[in-house]
């Protein structure tokens, strides 16, 4: 990203954001929160109302316990342009600060932008399959959506969306099957060890689980505001059971 950048045309403001955005992302991904942070904000300098933009420095804000920013920052990127990823990330944040009205809202564009993506074809992504599974609801949906999006594309997100919606349906055994999958190639990204520790720990391994869901919070401890914070209890969990696992600390969530 960084030979990317140094490439870039620099009378290309996009493309430039673009790839600060990205590097950014990858810094705050091993753990240089303040110097992802400053690329974001040099991609915001270069174009101001860049959604991609927005929406990872509000994702960055919230890692950092400034949910009200994180709201602010999202619904800037909601406006620009309404993607599900951030209407979902919006919804949760409104549902952990107490705004279940909001967050039905938000919940309720996600569903309409993803049955109507392609006009005249009744389309499901891996957005939607994932909002379903984390809230427990039409889960059988959700796992048929997840089966599709595995045979359409055989990535490692999609595996790890299966064996999501496979342990929200209690497939416990198929689910660390496609978690295993998932996990091929070692991607440090924080939603899918979550995953993984969730998997484990309800396959009894509790020491898999404690590693898996203490790096998660370590890469990313707001991967996901209403997500991480059932990690944080499944730790402290952990902890209660084992004395080599260790209570997580509370994040700090300023506006919660």
């Amino acid at each position: 990203m960084q030979l990317a950048l140094a490439a870039a045309d620099p009378h290309d403001a996009e493309s430039i954001a673009w790839v600060r955005v990205h590097l950014g992302r990858e810094l705050m991904a091993e753990g240089q929160r303040a110097e992802g942070e400053r690329e974001l904000d040099r991609a915001l300098e270069v174009l101001p109302d860049y959604h991609l933009a927005l929406a990872a420095k509000a994702h960055a804000r919230v890692a950092a316990g400034d949910l009200e920013e994180g709201m602010a920052l999202y619904e800037r990127a909601q406006r620009r342009v309404p993607a599900p990823d951030v209407v979902v990330a919006l919804g949760e944040l409104y549902a952990a600060v107490g705004r279940p009205a909001d967050a039905k809202r938000q919940y309720e564009l996600l569903e309409f932008i993803e049955r109507s993506n392609v006009a005249g074809a009744a389309t499901y992504s891996r957005q939607l399959a994932m909002f379903l599974a984390d809230h427990g609801q039409r889960l059988d949906e959700a796992l048929a959506i997840a089966r599709r999006e595995r045979s359409a594309r055989a990535d490692i997100f999609a595996d790890d969306l299966l064996a999501w919606c496979l342990f929200k349906n209690g497939n416990i055994s198929e689910a660390r099957t496609a978690i295993d999958h998932a996990r091929r190639l070692g991607t440090r990204d924080a939603r899918l060890l979550f995953h993984a520790g969730m998997i484990h720990d309800a396959l009894g391994d509790g020491e898999t689980a404690a590693n898996e869901l203490t790096l998660a919070m370590q890469i990313d401890p707001g991967f996901d505001v209403l997500q991480a914070e059932v990690a944080r209890l499944k730790l402290t969990s952990l902890a209660a059971r084992s004395p080599q696992v260790h209570a997580p600390p509370r994040a700090a969530a300023s506006g919660a």
